[in-house]
């Protein structure tokens, strides 16, 4: 079979229009994911939702009769505490980012100087190859066993919230490092034959730029978060001074899911 035959033919596009300004969505990579009993784990569709969303399994209301409303509370509390941690070690780790994109930019600012010799570039391309390699061990580390950033778009982390009569689901975003900035610090150089572009400051501004908006991000996420910790914390020392609290139903609504998803908390 000739092999042009596989290629697929360009599409026929109206006049005006370019393929450049054509906006092709990305694939969402990843198994979507809960945290539930305190731990991040893929959903099992076999449970009932609350042991699906929330407890992870393990009692049932009948098992509590009049404590089950707290004990619920204590799980959603945990499962709260825990999306707050895998948030608190993605900062740490954007934090770890941010100062490699700094020595990357040293680096640039080495090779630049009128008074560089060929040795100190030299120094500066190990120096960006030693920052380039950190910034690649951060964005492969993982917590509970799931990632902390993706490479592309991936599926939410998402944590169950009773909130009034409903269940609502609050998203963890799991930071996306395939910016198009840092892909090209990533993939360039200051210096050397080896293949690779060559970086500029346009380049590094970029790439500082998506960094920030991971950082202002992930910190709205956990600003969410702690806002319905605090929250927990509240019904739950409610229920110690004899306050009666049951947790609302789950709604058996195939389409939507279990959750409700308010953009405020999203």
């Amino acid at each position: 079979m000739n092999k042009k035959s596989l290629i697929p033919a360009k599409p026929h596009l109206p006049q005006g229009v370019h393929a450049s300004s054509i906006s092709v969505p990305r694939a969402i990579h990843g198994k979507a994911k809960v945290v539930a009993g305190g731990r991040v784990v893929q959903p099992n569709q076999e449970l009932p939702p609350m042991e699906r969303m929330v407890t992870g399994g393990g009692f049932s209301s009948g098992a509590y009769q009049t404590s089950y409303g707290q004990a619920v509370l204590e799980s959603v509390e945990s499962n709260i505490q825990a999306g707050v941690t895998l948030l608190d070690r993605q900062e740490m780790g954007l934090a770890k980012i941010g100062g490699r994109l700094s020595e990357i930019a040293l680096s640039l600012n080495q090779v630049k100087s009128p008074k560089a010799k060929k040795e100190d570039r030299v120094e500066a391309q190990k120096n960006l190859e030693d920052a380039k390699n950190s910034i690649r061990s951060v964005a492969q580390t993982a917590y509970n066993n799931t990632a902390l950033f993706s490479n592309g778009p991936a599926k939410p982390i998402t944590v169950a919230v009773p909130n009034r009569n409903e269940w609502e689901g609050i998203s963890v975003e799991r930071p996306n490092l395939s910016q198009p900035g840092l892909s090209t610090v990533l993939a360039g150089k200051v210096d050397g034959e080896k293949e690779g572009v060559f970086l500029d400051a346009g380049s590094i501004n970029r790439a500082f730029d998506e960094w920030r908006s991971l950082c202002i991000n992930n910190r709205l996420h956990w600003a969410a978060l702690m806002d319905r910790l605090h929250g927990v914390k509240r019904k739950l020392a409610d229920l110690a001074n004899g306050l009666d609290w049951s947790p609302p139903a789950f709604p058996n609504e195939q389409a939507t899911g279990p959750l409700r998803r308010p953009n405020r908390n999203n």
